[in-house]
């Protein structure tokens, strides 16, 4: 019998050409375990990007770009909804280190933007695939099962990744290289969402 795979996750990737090198004279990281103990800096660790607003304007139009036309947000040429960046925060890996498994709350949307020089010792980003946790029984883990394999991408330069903020994602071993930075960040929609007795306007809440 055939295997039919009619539901999926969207994600989005792509090595982008645009110059974002000035996020490697960031000197600002994230500890994603200890963000509630960050020394004080002068620039707010989790809005890096309010420093550096040519990447910020760059990587957000690729994400509103993305999500138009993956998800219909047009009607007669017309963007009918737009998003808005929230947070924004550099990560470092040393040797030995390990991206935590975590996902992101309080954002419809997360991304990762690989800026610096890569190797293979650099280790991966793998995401956890969800489909196992609906089903009501323990499916156990088959590589090819479309309900059960993982997914993992290696860093390389200039990749950017979008994906739903609730997957969960980790690293499957530790980084061997000597540091691995990226630019971490979240997405959440801006103006009227939905219609009726269902709408929802952001401006509202000023």
């Amino acid at each position: 019998m055939d295997l039919v795979k009619p539901f999926s996750y969207c994600f989005g990737s792509k090595v982008i050409e645009d110059d974002l090198s000035e996020l490697e004279t960031n000197t600002i990281f994230a500890n994603g375990r200890e963000q509630k103990h960050l020394p004080t800096e002068e620039a707010n660790p989790f809005l890096i990007l309010n420093e550096y607003p040519h990447s910020k304007g760059i990587i957000t139009e690729y994400f509103n770009m993305f999500v138009r036309n993956q998800f219909g947000y047009t009607s007669n040429g017309l963007d009918i909804l737009d998003f808005k960046m929230t947070t924004s925060w550099m990560t470092k890996l040393s040797k030995g280190e390990k991206v935590h498994f975590h996902n992101h709350v309080n954002s419809m949307w997360s991304g990762v933007f690989y800026f610096d020089e890569y190797t293979d010792a650099d280790v991966g980003l793998t995401f956890q695939n969800p489909l196992a946790k609906t089903f009501p029984l323990e499916i156990p883990n088959r590589e090819w099962s479309p309900m059960t394999k993982d997914v993992t991408v290696q860093a390389q330069h200039n990749l950017l990744i979008f994906f739903p903020s609730h997957i969960y994602h980790y690293s499957t071993e530790s980084n061997q290289s000597e540091t691995r930075k990226s630019l971490a960040f979240n997405f959440m929609p801006k103006g009227q969402i939905g219609f009726g007795d269902s709408t929802y306007n952001t401006e509202w809440m000023r």
